[in-house]
């Protein structure tokens, strides 16, 4: 029976709506604190016209100016965008096993750096991923093509799942050359495309002659976490079914960009922050006791960074 209409999948939907609704309202008031970028974004929407020429995507500013039409405030801009973001989120996690686990880790480990922080960013990364999701299932039908131009309307980083999404099909096969493609190809194409990308975003441009000012350590507790869990999945990557592989070489690209791009630490950050999530979705599909393994070491991870992003390395202030 379809779920739509079924009496158990209405209510686990309405329950996965109420908590969506619910998680954007807490985004929205930033309970956690006032992160690094509210005032950019704040002074951004309160002096925003239907003229504006600056840096952010035509996606984020139209939903903005549609907001701002109607005279909603800014904190209506924040719910929104953590709206449409962990909704996406949320639903591919309710296709798997163990939703509950999931949706924690995710609240701890991303919530607080994606729905809390990196306002354009998360709203595109739902939109990609159920491009991608929907791909695997249905190859590039029309929402498919919709939610992947959407993405890349809301920050131009996701042009890195195009290929995925376009070449779905290639992504789904077990061959040794996708892997060793996916760990050169971050090193050698960003380097020779980083004059294009400033030619479409001028924000490139200042975020490399920012880059040196990040610190990027490639022994971080994060960084050896992702590293064991893409090789528990090599190990078994005989035993992922093809819909999951398009999501594990997606973590294999993720973590190659980074060490590949180590010198442009914001570059590599970034890259690397979107294809986190994609980890909730191939993981599940291990055998048990690397499912176990993998699961843990995420669990770990999640409070770790929980816990950094709040004490030891805080991305919010409460003095604001």
């Amino acid at each position: 029976m379809n779920i739509l209409l079924s009496k158990k999948g209405v209510i686990k939907i309405s329950f996965l709506l109420s908590f969506s609704l619910f998680f954007s309202w807490l985004s929205a008031e930033r309970f956690l604190g006032v992160d690094r970028d509210y005032l950019q974004y704040l002074s951004f929407f309160e002096s925003l016209t239907p003229s504006y020429d600056g840096r952010f995507e035509i996606g984020f500013v139209g939903l903005s100016l549609f907001i701002k039409s109607l005279g909603l405030s800014f904190g209506v801009l924040l719910f929104i965008s953590a709206l449409i973001s962990l909704s996406q989120k949320f639903y591919l996690i309710y296709q798997g096993p163990n939703k509950a686990f999931w949706v924690v880790v995710y609240l701890l480990m991303l919530f607080p750096l994606h729905e809390m922080t990196q306002i354009r960013a998360s709203t595109a990364i739902g939109f990609g991923y159920l491009s991608l999701f929907f791909a695997i299932r249905e190859n590039l039908s029309v929402r498919v093509v919709v939610l992947g131009v959407l993405s890349v309307l809301f920050h131009w980083t996701l042009l890195v799942f195009i290929p995925f999404i376009v070449f779905v099909k290639f992504f789904k096969m077990r061959k040794f050359s996708i892997v060793v493609s996916l760990i050169a190809f971050p090193t050698v194409v960003t380097y020779l495309s980083l004059s294009f990308l400033s030619y479409l975003n001028p924000q490139v441009e200042n975020i490399i002659n920012t880059a040196s000012e990040m610190h990027a350590n490639p022994f971080s507790s994060r960084m050896i976490i992702f590293i064991i869990i893409i090789s528990i999945g090599m190990a078994n990557i005989n035993k992922i079914k093809s819909d999951f592989l398009p999501w594990f070489y997606l973590s294999v690209f993720g973590i190659s960009f980074w060490y590949g791009m180590v010198e442009l630490p914001v570059f590599a950050h970034r890259i690397f922050e979107l294809t986190m999530f994609s980890c909730f979705l191939w993981v599940p599909s291990l055998p048990k006791y690397s499912r176990a393994i993998a699961m843990s070491l995420l669990a770990v991870l999640s409070i770790y960074l929980f816990i950094n992003a709040l004490y030891l390395d805080p991305l919010f202030r409460s003095d604001l």
